[in-house]
């Protein structure tokens, strides 16, 4: 696999982990269906109805960083709460 290839899924892999409610977002599934319409994968006909007009590449950039921000303000809270902090530090 390529770099990009592993990059990739450890990003997907990290927003999986962090994202909250990452398997019922509707975000998480637009990502999928503009990713699957980028590569020239079919997909269904309602969703190529509601992205008809989009600039998928620019729609696909904002929804990704949108994402990881999410993903990392969340990795952030549980990896540094007043908890994790402590037992960070105990080990030291």
């Amino acid at each position: 696999m390529s770099f990009e290839g592993n990059y990739n899924v450890l990003l997907w892999e990290f927003i999986e982990k962090y994202y909250p409610n990452y398997f019922s977002c509707d975000d998480v599934l637009l990502s999928d269906i503009l990713v699957r319409k980028l590569n020239g994968e079919k997909i269904c006909d309602n969703d190529e109805k509601h992205i008809k007009d989009w600039n998928i590449k620019k729609e696909l950039l904002e929804l990704e960083q949108k994402l990881l921000k999410e993903s990392f303000k969340n990795y952030f809270e549980i990896i540094y709460s007043p908890r994790s902090t402590a037992r960070i530090l105990s080990r030291r």
